[in-house]
């Protein structure tokens, strides 16, 4: 687990984790106040490992493909303000 080194990073970043990650347990969700003020933590009921997959067999969604770019354009328009 990368829980002891969360409160080293400095820079802005999105931690996305999804309670029903079969290889992450309930162990390394971290502790919001335990985190710095830089590090967004998002916790999903639903995701899987790796998932986080919505829509339809024939049209899924992957929804990082939209959370990734929208968490990015935020950061970086409060950058050039």
């Amino acid at each position: 687990s990368a829980m002891p080194m969360l409160n080293r990073i400095a820079k802005p970043t999105l931690i996305i984790h999804a309670k029903d990650d079969p290889f992450m347990d309930h162990q390394v969700i971290p502790k919001p106040e335990s985190l710095p003020p830089q590090v967004e933590y998002q916790l999903t009921e639903h995701g899987g490992h790796v998932g986080f997959i919505g829509g339809t067999l024939l049209h899924p969604q992957m929804w990082l493909e939209s959370r990734i770019p929208d968490w990015l354009t935020t950061y970086l328009e409060a950058k050039s303000c």
